[in-house]
């Protein structure tokens, strides 16, 4: 189901850095993405940095749900975990992707977490996600 997203007046406007406060979504097929990162399909690092990281695993998310028969416009909620994440330049960077990625109307709700590490240590970025597919949608 295509996003319908809110942005209450009493809560700042995230819509600029890539992202809404509230996405809504009626009833549907739920499809839940698993954390994806930097990895091609030969498990190989596809990506060096975190700007190209957070590129290729934003693809990845969105032909995950391609493949469950959704669009990027289904993603509710993404969740980017992020080793060593510094707020200024470096949020700067992830609100500017996300912008390029997902428009700034009417973008998915989205969390940034540091953390401390990922599985491996040339993991930059994971991203997992929350789309809604149209009801009776979805891969068989």
């Amino acid at each position: 189901m295509p996003r319908r997203t809110l942005q209450p007046p009493q809560l700042f406007d995230s819509r600029p850095w890539g992202f809404s406060q509230v996405s809504v979504s009626p009833p549907g097929t739920l499809v839940h993405v698993a954390g994806q990162v930097a990895w091609d399909a030969d498990g190989k690092v596809s990506a060096v940095g975190r700007e190209a990281q957070l590129r290729q695993v934003l693809r990845q998310v969105i032909l995950a749900v391609e493949a469950a028969g959704g669009t990027a416009d289904d993603i509710q909620m993404l969740r980017l975990y992020m080793p060593g994440f510094h707020s200024g330049p470096e949020a700067d960077l992830v609100g500017r992707v996300l912008a390029e990625v997902f428009g700034t109307e009417n973008p998915p709700s989205s969390t940034w977490i540091g953390v401390d590490a990922l599985a491996q240590p040339e993991y930059l970025v994971e991203v997992d996600a929350v789309a809604v597919l149209a009801s009776g949608g979805g891969a068989g």
